[in-house]
């Protein structure tokens, strides 16, 4: 049987809070001293290491401190007519544009 709509969820945990697994990984790597983080912005900054794996370190970086883009549909209208530089020297003439 459903929940009926409107009723408050009860029970379960909370939203936004982590589960068992993450919270032990996470106390395991604190107790052994290691932060991968850190060891990445090490190696993003150590000039000795090659330039693409550092590229790639930083980019893969930049999707937890940035949002991603997404396309954008355009609806632009264009004019075909270019203006040359003889239009122009017409138009200063007084001359009516012939071509339109």
């Amino acid at each position: 049987m459903g929940k009926t709509k409107g009723v408050k969820k009860t029970g379960g945990r909370t939203k936004g809070s982590k589960n068992k697994r993450t919270v032990e990984l996470e106390n395991r790597l604190k107790e052994a001293g290691f932060d991968p983080v850190s060891i990445l912005v090490d190696m993003a900054v150590d000039t000795n290491i090659d330039a693409g794996l550092r590229a790639k370190i930083c980019l893969d970086a930049m999707q937890y401190l940035y949002p991603k883009r997404r396309a954008i549909d355009s609806n632009v209208k264009l004019d075909a007519r270019v203006e040359t530089w003889e239009d122009k020297v017409g138009n200063l003439n007084g001359k009516a544009d012939e071509q339109a």
